[in-house]
């Protein structure tokens, strides 16, 4: 009877494996708010709580629900996560504007002004636009994309490097956490997805991939007859198309073997994710991005600007500091360019100067 009352009382909440949960409007995603088993009150809570996360204000113009249209249409398009709420940031930065009236100036004053001092924000918005107005061109909705006028400023390149020392504690830290108890008892913890993530952190330096590629690696990928791993970026697999096969070494072979320990000696192929988390699912990039931040955070280095992009910077760097080429340095990042690949090592090295000079002295007369 409670469920009953329940239902009608609270439009859009429904009952499902023993919980409560409301289905958003707009996108039809099921929220969980709470278990059946809790009280009327929490429900409540957690409902205002959800529908104040997907309210947006009331707007004028005709971008946003196009904007709205563009993102349900192409959102299973887009591998990154976060893809869907870009829509959402720009909906409601032009929910007055119509679509017809929008110039370069109001696109490029917005991404300034909203996102002042974040220049990867301002790229990554004006690159969700530029596909948006794109869209709207290709339907005949505008003659032109505005974002083609839209100039942001290049963030400068990250000059972080990853000293041995520290990568080999972050890489420890992923095992285990300590922590101390009230009556100061000292615990150590294991960390049930640290060995898979250990053997994450070690793919990505072996291979000198990007963490996505790693994260996305199929069983299917690693050819043992040739003994290469097929890698084709997905950054570049809708333009350049650039690929690697990456030979297999002893190291990374060790890194696959303590995997398949990690199944339990079972051999999985094909579709099956090398790295996955523990119910076999692929892991999403927040995962991978906590994981290694939490890493940090207990090896005492947080702050330091270590993040998983750092580790293929450093696995190029040390590479190059073991005399490979830049030519070699680049076939192995899947670069198109040798300009590309010295973005990697650009100041990751400091130059010893050893020039001697004396001081000037006068000439006796």
């Amino acid at each position: 009877m409670a469920t009953e009352r329940k239902k009608a009382k609270y439009p859009r909440v429904y009952p499902k494996h023993g919980a409560w949960y409301w289905v958003e409007p707009r996108t039809g995603k099921w929220i969980r708010l709470c278990a059946q088993t809790d009280s009327e009150t929490l429900l409540v809570e957690r409902l205002a709580v959800e529908r104040k996360r997907f309210e947006r204000p009331d707007g004028t113009g005709d971008m946003r629900p196009l904007i709205d249209e563009y993102v349900r249409k192409h959102t299973a398009l887009h591998k990154e996560k976060a893809w869907p709420r870009y829509g959402k940031y720009a909906g409601n930065g032009f929910r007055n504007a119509n679509l017809a009236d929008i110039r370069p100036t109001h696109v490029s004053s917005w991404l300034k002004v909203k996102y002042e001092g974040k220049l990867h924000m301002q790229r990554t918005m004006r690159a969700f636009l530029s596909g948006f107005f794109q869209w709207c061109v290709d339907a005949g909705k505008i003659d032109s994309n505005p974002c083609r006028e839209v100039k942001i400023k290049k963030p400068k390149a990250s000059t972080v490097y990853i000293t041995d020392e520290h990568f080999a504690k972050i890489r420890s830290m992923m095992l285990s956490y300590s922590y101390t108890t009230k009556d100061g008892r000292s615990i150590v913890s294991p960390v049930s997805t640290g060995p898979m993530m250990q053997c994450f952190v070690d793919l990505c330096y072996l291979t000198a991939q990007r963490s996505t590629e790693i994260r996305l690696l199929k069983w299917k990928d690693v050819d043992q007859e040739r003994g290469v791993i097929h890698f084709l970026p997905t950054k570049t697999e809708d333009s350049s198309g650039a690929a690697v096969d990456f030979v297999i070494s002893p190291e990374i072979a060790a890194v696959l073997d303590r995997v398949r320990e990690i199944d339990g000696g079972m051999q999985r192929i094909g579709d099956a994710n090398v790295i996955h988390a523990l119910d076999g699912g692929q892991y999403d990039n927040t995962a991978m991005r906590s994981a290694w931040k939490r890493a940090t955070e207990r090896a005492d280095l947080d702050g330091l600007g270590y993040t998983v992009k750092t580790i293929r910077a450093k696995a190029l760097t040390d590479a190059a500091r073991a005399g490979y080429g830049i030519e070699a340095l680049k076939e192995a990042a899947a670069h198109t360019d040798t300009k590309t690949t010295e973005i990697y090592l650009k100041q990751k090295d400091v130059p010893v100067a050893d020039v001697r000079l004396s001081i000037p002295v006068m000439k006796s007369a």
